[in-house]
């Protein structure tokens, strides 16, 4: 059984690639077979030590079971884990441990996997206050009236603060050579205001060399490639930026080389703080549209994010007719992936396959179905060594549909599609869990994307007030030999050359599976034998402990709210909103500062997903949605005749409880296995082949009992806060929301 296209879609945002994952595959058979009783030993007051070694099982595990490369690069992974074993229980500090485990990971030699450590964090900050007391120290040595300053020590100064993205001096940076050389400088900023032009290079920031600020904010372990795209926007953010009504003061070499000190105030910079992760420091988005004339549209956003959709559409709207857009994603780092739906469906004008991702166990095409808004003429990328992820992705599949040429420099090639976890230590492991293979049939990830015009940035260019690669871009979109008319490149599967052992990828048409246990229409099942009279008694005392079948038959509608997390680690979480009319209509929200919006609906004609970035989806056309909602497992063991031939397994110690275990069939044919609490009567866990979903925290609610607590193993868990039953619902809760890509050019 496939996972859920609620829980697949929703992983995908949060760059996590909607691939089966194998896990309905890997799931443990149905728990109906009797068990003994077996003690887990732990501590409720861990030492470190020991917090240490439950960090080092869980990051070497969640790489066995998840990592996309099943061979590990030629390596014994088990073989690694006894060589590190006992070097992590000889570790002193978490700081001697996370480097330990940093060597550990590194091993396997790919992009997004790495350990992002408390002490990362602790390194900037410090460098951070470090250089504001400088230019604290400065100000006041230097004027009378000395500016307005917070204490060094103020919760603002915090580094994973959002605050510090809301005022700076207004640059962009990048590493050309050595140099962290000013690449851009926007227009109104500080940094415009007190002289800095692009081209600049900058030495000094409060009077420490930018190689100090490196020794004392970047632990060990970074490598120069990664330097050259964290440093500039570490610089940025940690640095440059800062309070409102201060100043920096940053040493430059100038036109001549000539080293000069500006002080540049900080002012409120356009833009919002956002989410990618709950685990990771909230992130700047910026966004910018303009027209560079009356046939020339250009578009540049720093990362891919929900909000982008909504801003991109409008844009497209305000270009009206125009003949090209220029897409500038030059420093864009990548971030959520299922934006590309979105993004990619308003740039043509029928459904486009980007690519594929490949995991270890399967393919599956990443296509991207024509959005109403849609821009139909030519489009020209901009990329550099900046361009990761997300933005490769989407780069190499609208250049490899021959959808967009691309200008500028070769990507970064970190293409690995990654989810992240929480250790026990507080670090936060980045693991990928596919690979990316563009229409052409290649991996980027290590090599990255070649441009089709490629044109360096350069110091001198710059200093002349000339930015080359966007010159060049606004010179090809006015050439017809730039866009010659050429078949479509066709997608190479990498399935059929790598993954033989592996299951075919889905056809393309294949309808998506619902989150809960929605049905079709069932189809006649072979014969079973009668219910035992011990089964029928446990479900009929698990009916009087929820209410009893009149209290049942008074229940025309709920609502329910609480939270809900997703993925085998709850990578994403967000607040759960499901609302039921019986007999057929249901709906289940998920909304979270990642995800935005995403809604299943149901409503006894049709059934469809939809979110935010971008996915609209029918779910089955004949779906049988009378059985369609949040306690769908609940109500199916209550309801008559639905379970036949049920069976009484026996009675067992299992997880500290006594479980009473049935086993049945359900109309399909498929083997149902069902545990009860033997004190309390209630439903504890429902299987079904691939899947095991489970039930606890009953309350009384107006009579009925129901569970604030469900869940469907390694997928999704959701606690509620509330359940009303019977409340009035207005009927367009149960109807798509319009969104602006729905709207006709």
């Amino acid at each position: 059984m496939r996972n859920s296209i609620f829980v697949r879609f929703a992983l995908l945002l949060l760059a996590i690639v909607a691939l089966s994952f194998g896990v309905a595959a890997q799931k443990r058979p149905p728990r109906i077979k009797p068990v003994t009783a077996s003690v887990t030993v732990s501590a409720s007051n861990p030492t470190p030590a020991q917090r240490r070694y439950e960090a080092f099982s869980t990051a070497w595990y969640t790489i066995d079971q998840f990592y996309f490369d099943k061979t590990f690069g030629g390596l014994d992974w088990n073989k690694i884990r006894k060589e590190f074993e006992p070097r992590v229980r000889a570790a002193k500090t978490d700081l001697q441990f996370h480097r330990i485990l940093e060597e550990m990971i590194n091993r396997l030699g790919k992009s997004h996997l790495a350990v992002i450590i408390p002490e990362y964090f602790e390194h900037l900050e410090t460098a951070q206050k470090q250089a504001r007391i400088r230019g604290k120290q400065m100000a006041a040595a230097r004027s009378a009236n000395r500016p307005k300053v917070v204490d060094e020590t103020s919760d603002s100064d915090e580094f994973g603060d959002p605050a510090r993205f809301r005022y700076g001096i207004g640059v962009e940076l990048r590493m050309i050579g050595s140099q962290i050389v000013i690449t851009r400088v926007e227009k109104q900023s500080g940094a415009a205001l007190a002289g800095l032009k692009p081209g600049y290079v900058i030495e000094k920031i409060n009077g420490v060399s930018l190689k100090e600020m490196i020794d004392g904010a970047l632990i060990s372990g970074t490598s120069a490639a990664d330097l050259r795209y964290l440093l500039p926007i570490q610089i940025g953010e940690s640095f440059l930026n800062g309070e409102p009504d201060t100043s920096v003061f940053v040493t430059c070499l100038d036109e001549t080389d000539t080293a000069k000190e500006f002080t540049v105030p900080r002012l409120e910079l356009a833009g919002e703080a956002i989410s990618i992760s709950k685990n990771l420091p909230q992130q700047f988005l910026k966004y910018e549209a303009s027209s560079l004339s009356d046939d020339v549209g250009y578009i540049k956003f720093n990362a891919f994010a929900v909000p982008v959709i909504e801003k991109f559409c409008e844009s497209l709207s305000e270009f009206g007719s125009k003949k090209a857009i220029i897409v500038d994603l030059r420093g864009n780092l990548g971030g959520i992936l299922g934006s590309m739906f979105g993004l990619s469906g308003m740039m043509t004008d029928k459904s486009i396959t980007l690519g594929q991702f490949v995991s270890r166990t399967a393919s599956e095409p990443f296509t991207a179905p024509a959005k109403n808004k849609n821009f139909k003429g030519r489009i020209v990328i901009l990329v550099d060594g900046m361009s990761m992820s997300a933005a490769e992705m989407f780069t190499a599949g609208l250049q490899g549909t021959n959808r967009a040429i691309v200008v500028g420099e070769r990507t970064g090639g970190q293409s690995l599609p990654a989810v992240w976890t929480k250790l026990s230590t507080g670090a936060v492991m980045v693991y990928p869990v596919a690979d990316f293979i563009t229409p052409k049939g290649v991996s980027l990830e290590g090599t990255g994307l070649e441009p089709d015009h490629t044109v360096v940035l350069d110091r001198k260019s710059l200093l002349n007030g000339i930015d080359p690669q966007l010159q060049r871009a606004v010179t090809l979109t006015a050439d017809d030999k730039a866009f010659p008319v050429r078949p479509v490149t066709k997608l190479v599967l990498r399935a059929e050359v790598d993954l033989k052992e592996a299951p075919p990828p889905p056809p393309p048409t294949a309808a998506p599976k619902p989150v809960f246990l929605a049905r079709t229409q069932p189809t006649p099942a072979p014969a079973v034998a009668a219910s035992d009279a011990r089964s029928l008694k446990v479900v009929a005392d698990f009916l009087a402990a929820v209410g009893g079948s009149d209290a049942l038959k008074r229940v025309t509608s709920y609502e329910a709210r609480g939270t809900m997390a997703v993925g085998p680690t709850g990578e994403t979480d967000g607040e759960l909103y499901a609302a039921r009319q019986f007999p057929d209509k249901y709906v289940m929200v998920l909304s979270s500062a990642e995800l935005g919006e995403i809604r299943e609906i149901y409503n006894g004609k049709t059934s469809s997903l939809q979110a935010d970035y971008g996915l609209d989806s029918d779910l089955y056309p004949n779906l049988d949605t009378t059985r369609s909602q949040l306690f769908a497992a609940l109500f199916d063991t209550l309801e008559a005749d639905y379970l036949k031939g049920l069976k009484f397994e026996g009675e067992y110690e299992i997880e500290g409880r006594r479980r009473q275990i049935l086993t049945a069939t359900d109309p399909r044919g498929l083997a149902i296995g069902l545990s009860f609490d033997a004190a309390t009567k209630m439903l504890i866990t429902y299987s079904v082949p691939g899947l095991l979903y489970t039930f606890g925290d009953y309350r009384r609610t107006d009579g009925i009992s129901l569970p604030y607590s469900v869940g469907i193993e390694g997928m999704m868990k959701v606690q509620l806060a509330s359940i009303i039953i019977n409340p009035k619902l207005e009927p367009s809760i149960f109807e798509k929301k319009e969104k602006c890509f729905d709207k006709a050019n």
